[in-house]
């Protein structure tokens, strides 16, 4: 079992480490620890082809992890919607972070409160219900072709730095690598083809396979199903406190991408592992 205290034995294999943190645990999250090995590889990829550009997931010994990415905010940045904003509604800068910020809080929020209300509707549609009320929160009225355009931005958003070659030394050291996002599969689809990400990834899971988001234990349960693979050796790699509270608690390894370096969410369980990159991910786990 994995401590505070403790470090991986691949740690005498590396001539090289990543900077990475593995912060005090809870009895309760050790315990589902207990059963994960942080730090694994195997030196053969899996056969390509499959589903879309993506490959087909392979058959792995029991030992190497399932790495589930977040999708929005860990491989592809949000914020790059603010390029957009500023085309399509001519307001100063400072007006223009200030909706992508309401958007982007208010996609998270009305998520959170379609499952808490049991009346799932698509994120496409949860993204599109945050842009208006942020649009009025401003006193912004752009016509429909106009909201039409900004919404296309999230088809657009830019691969944060070392996204492809993360995904890429995951893949190539034997890992089985999809996404696990709250996004619908048409609106991930869309955005992994125009990222250039798709052709790194195995399988593309969605959370509207279970009809719920994030962080409900049943997006993550749904994930290991999906691998075949007890909750326990799949990790989540997210850089969204609350996402990596949530697959915590439902027994999933964690990896924070904690790049504005904040403290992890005062409920539920903290991460494993914590870096501060992309690259340090695959220099973590290869």
């Amino acid at each position: 079992m994995m401590s505070s205290s403790s470090t991986c034995p691949y740690d005498a294999a590396r001539e090289s480490w990543a900077t990475v943190r593995i912060p005090s645990m809870s009895a309760a999250v050790a315990s589902r620890m207990s059963m994960v090995g942080s730090v694994r590889c195997r030196s053969l990829n899996g056969p390509g082809g499959g589903w879309h550009n993506y490959k087909r997931l392979s058959r792995v010994p029991p030992c190497m992890a399932g790495l589930c990415f977040d999708m929005y905010g860990t491989l592809c940045d949000t914020s790059s919607v603010r390029t957009r904003l500023g085309e399509v509604l001519g307001v100063p800068d400072r007006l223009v972070a200030a909706v992508d910020e309401t958007w982007r809080r208010k996609q998270l929020q009305y998520s959170y409160q379609s499952a808490q209300m049991d009346d799932y509707e698509p994120f496409w549609a949860i993204t599109s219900h945050a842009l208006d009320y942020a649009l009025a929160a401003y006193d912004l009225a752009p016509d429909a072709e106009a909201r039409d355009r900004i919404r296309d931005a999230y088809n657009h958003l830019e691969p944060f730095p070392g996204a492809v070659e993360a995904l890429t030394r995951l893949s190539e050291a034997g890992h089985d690598v999809v996404v696990l996002s709250n996004g619908n599969p048409a609106m991930l689809e869309r955005l992994a083809d125009n990222a250039g990400l798709a052709p790194h990834f195995d399988d593309v899971l969605s959370a509207d396979a279970v009809r719920t988001f994030k962080p409900d234990p049943a997006v993550y349960e749904h994930a290991a199903e999906t691998l075949d693979r007890s909750i326990g050796d799949c990790r989540l790699i997210s850089s969204n406190a609350w996402d990596v509270a949530g697959a915590g608690n439902a027994g999933m390894a964690t990896t924070w991408v904690n790049r504005a370096r904040d403290p992890p969410e005062a409920i539920g369980a903290r991460p494993d592992r914590e870096v501060t990159t992309l690259p340090a991910v695959a220099d973590d786990l290869c």
